[in-house]
Order: C-alpha cells, then structure tokens, then sequence
C-alpha cells in the first residue's frame, strides 16, 4: 500500500502543490507580519518626532517657561498619554512631565541621550523594553542651545502585540495547508485517471497479450484526452498494420508455393535420366522462368519497400505524360487485340512534368495491364492525360467488373488479392507499386468507379516546375 501511494502521481502533485503553497503563504505572511511591525513602529515615532518639534518651537519662542505653558496647557488625551523632560547641556533634568499612571521607576527607567548621540537640530528615536510586555519609544532633539527635550510613549511591545496574528497565521495556515493536500490529491486524482487507464490498458496488453485492448471511458477535453484518443488510435493503426502483415506473408507464402513446387518438380524431371537432351534442355527452361518470376517478385517487393521508405532514387527528366502513355499503349497493343480489347486514347494537350520515365512508365503499364485483365472481350479501356492547375492527370478506366468500394484502398496494399482477382495470374503487387511510385513522386493515386460501372484509376502529379529535381520531393 505505501509503495503504491509513494508512485501515486496524483499524491505526489498533491504533495508539491501544498508545499509551493505554504512557501507562498509563508512568504505573503511574512511581508505582511513586517510591513505591520513597520507601520506600527513608524506611528510611534511619527507621534514622538511631532511632539518634539512643537516643544523645541515653544522652547525657541519663550524658553522654559513657554515649553512648560505648552505641556500643562495641552490637556489632550493624547499629549496627557507622553513623557516630557528639559535636559540642561550639564545633563541634568530642568522639566519633567510624566502621564498620571506612571510610577517614579518608570520615569527613571527613561535613558539619557549619550553624548554624541543626538546630533544638533537632529532627531533621534530609540526604542527601549521596559519588561516583557512594554516598551519605551523616546524621541530626543538637540535644541539651538545645546539643551535637549525628550518626548517619551509607554507602547506594547510588538512581539507581544503581533503575537495574535502569529498564533493565527499558524492555525490557518496549517488548516489551509491539510485542506489543500486533501483537496488537492482528490482533484489530481480525478485528472490522472487518464493516465491510470493508459497504465492499466498497456500493463493488460503486455502481461495478458491481449490486442484488443483499449482505454475506455469518457474524459473531459484537454490535453490528457486527446493523448487518450490518440493512444487508442495508435493502438489501432498497430492492429491494422499487424493485419495486414499477417495477410501479406499468408499472400507471400501462397504466391511463393506454386512457383516454388513447379521449380521443385520440373528440376526433379530434368534429373531423371531419360536420356532425352531436349527434355531435359526444356525442364531447365522451366526452371529459369520459374526463378524469374520469383526474382521478378522480390525485385518488386524491394521497390516497394525503397519507395515507402523514401529511399528510391528517381532519375527526374522533363518529360511529357503523352508520350509514356502513348508507348505503354502500343506496348499493349498485341495483347488487347489477342482479347479483342479496344484501347483508346484522350490526349488532348501536352502534360509537362519532372519525373523518372522509366519508373513513372512502370506506373502507366502497371496500370493498363491491370485494366487489360478485368476487362471483357469486347471491352474498353481508356487512357486520358491533361493537366488540372498544378497537377498532371492520368486516368486508365474501363468497363469491366469493378471494384467494390470497401476494396479500393486495400488493392494497393502488398499481394492482396481480391475474390474476383484469384482466378488471375499475378503477383498481386502491381497497384502496390503504382502507389509507391507516385507518392515517391510527390503524387496521389485513388481508384474510384467509372458510370459504366468498371474500374477507373486515378494519378495527380505535380506538373513541371512544382518539384525538387534534386531531392525528388515536391
């Protein structure tokens, strides 16, 4: 239990928040406790000062005499409340006044000014503790003359006099500061429970393997829910991309059998000693294409892979997308017409672009060979380029079977073969290609539904001056 509230977060935000609160409340109070010790002080003194000055003035206009009229006449509670006294350049009292409720001791336990102390039309002002409980504050001015007048107070001491307040600070302050490591905690609780969650859901997927966990419940927006939305998200893309793995290496395996077996068996016939050199000539033609073909396969996964990862080298040229279009075409001319396919061509204006012509030619008859095999006898196929602002299009339609719309993006994923497509040869890789070869080209490829009801395939690339021919990005 301990071990699991010292990694609390929550108890540890709730702990370093309190103490950030109780240094500030420490801080606050103690400019507060200082700025009234201040204030009090400097009333006193203020009240003695002025006493002072109104004395050494009537002194100045009538000497003793006046200084005396000026004590007895001002029978104010506050002047009856201050102790006055004349000291004679020979330091001795000529005038005395003390308030009513002081004593003889008290009066004697007023300090003289020590010599040198009080500078010639000077003030100085001294505070001096009576006992534990009171203070003197006595102010002493220099007079023209040499003699000094002394104004005393009988004050509480401040220690004594702030000591509510302190007792006060303390009580609250340590309340408040229980409250907010209570408060506090509950409330950093409340707003780590995402994280809590991410814990539980990521130590879940670990320890029990379980992939089809997920954080659940409903959160507050802010930054800890959107970290929750995105974990999930990213949970998810993982499962995907682990599906899809999973679906191409069974592709893989599947694709990689058959060649596999019939490289297997014709070396097995070419081994037997029939005696026959042309059997045996033939059986290892077989072979080679076999091994062909495989090559073919991985040479493509290699480009893919090259591609995806940006490390394909592109060999960009200026170059007009009519002219790859025009030659994949008569490439193809001999087997549309072998399946009585007309292949027609909208080529309306030139389509200039920077790009590699031997790779983007891969992409063009990557496409018509994929539009030549699902369509009909008697079918069309339709290659059109233009340019569209700062794109070069190119579109392969025609009015085969289709594509289902949950399957238009995963005909670009690796080996994946659709139902209607197993009855095709291929390798499955040729769309995967097509759209690593675009996007290396800083293009777009979508495949969508012509109004005939066949397959359309779409490229958007940028049109010449809008890439980086050295880098091969646009």
């Amino acid at each position: 239990m301990l071990d699991r509230l010292r990694a609390s977060l929550a108890l540890r935000l709730a702990v370093q928040y309190a103490l950030v609160f109780a240094l500030a409340s420490a801080l606050l109070f103690g400019a507060l406790y200082w700025l009234l010790a201040d204030r009090l002080e400097k009333r006193e003194q203020v009240a003695v000062e002025h006493r002072v000055t109104e004395l050494a003035d009537a002194y100045g206009e009538g000497g003793v005499q006046a200084l005396s009229a000026r004590v007895h006449n001002d029978q104010s509670p506050e002047a009856r409340s201050l102790f006055v006294r004349l000291i004679s350049p020979a330091n001795g009292a000529v005038f005395v006044a003390a308030p009513p409720d002081w004593i003889e001791t008290q009066v004697q336990r007023v300090p003289f000014p020590e010599a040198g102390m009080v500078a010639e039309r000077k003030l100085s002002v001294v505070r001096v503790p009576q006992d534990a409980l009171r203070d003197y504050t006595v102010a002493s001015g220099t007079l023209p003359d040499g003699w000094i007048v002394q104004v005393g107070r009988l004050t509480d001491s401040r220690a004594v006099l702030l000591a509510p307040l302190r007792r006060a600070f303390g009580l609250v302050g340590a309340g408040a500061l229980l409250l907010s490591i209570g408060v506090g905690t509950l409330l950093a609780w409340r707003a780590t429970r995402p994280i809590r969650m991410l814990s539980q859901t990521a130590t879940r997927i670990l320890d029990q393997d379980d992939r089809s966990a997920r954080v659940t419940g409903s959160f507050a927006a802010g930054e800890l829910a959107t970290l929750v939305r995105q974990f999930n998200t990213l949970l998810d893309r993982n499962a995907t991309h682990v599906r899809v793995l999973r679906d191409t290496l069974d592709n893989l395996a599947h694709d990689l059998r058959t060649p596999l077996t019939r490289l297997r068996g014709t070396a097995e016939l070419a081994m037997q000693d029939s005696g026959d050199p042309a059997e045996a000539r033939a059986a290892l033609a077989a072979c080679v294409n076999e091994s062909d073909r495989l090559l073919h396969l991985l040479e493509v996964l290699l480009d893919i892979s090259a591609a995806e990862g940006g490390a394909l080298k592109l060999q960009r040229e200026r170059l007009d997308l009519r002219a790859l279009v025009e030659r994949s075409a008569d490439l193809y001319s001999e087997v549309a017409q072998e399946n009585g396919i007309a292949v027609a061509l909208e080529l309306p204006a030139p389509v200039m672009l920077d790009a590699d012509p031997v790779r983007l030619g891969q992409v063009v008859n990557n496409l018509l060979d994929n539009a030549l095999k699902y369509t009909p006898a008697g079918g069309r196929v339709l290659l059109a380029a233009r340019a569209d602002g700062p794109s070069a299009v190119l579109s392969v339609s025609d009015n085969g079977s289709g594509i289902p719309a949950a399957e238009r993006d995963a005909v670009f994923r690796r080996l994946y073969r659709s139902d209607t497509s197993r009855s095709q040869r291929g390798l499955g890789l040729g769309l995967s290609l097509v759209r690593a070869i675009v996007e290396a080209h800083g293009g777009t490829v979508a495949a969508d539904a012509t109004p005939g009801g066949g397959a359309r395939f779409t490229v958007r690339l940028p049109v010449a001056g809008t890439a980086d021919r050295s880098t091969g990005k646009p």
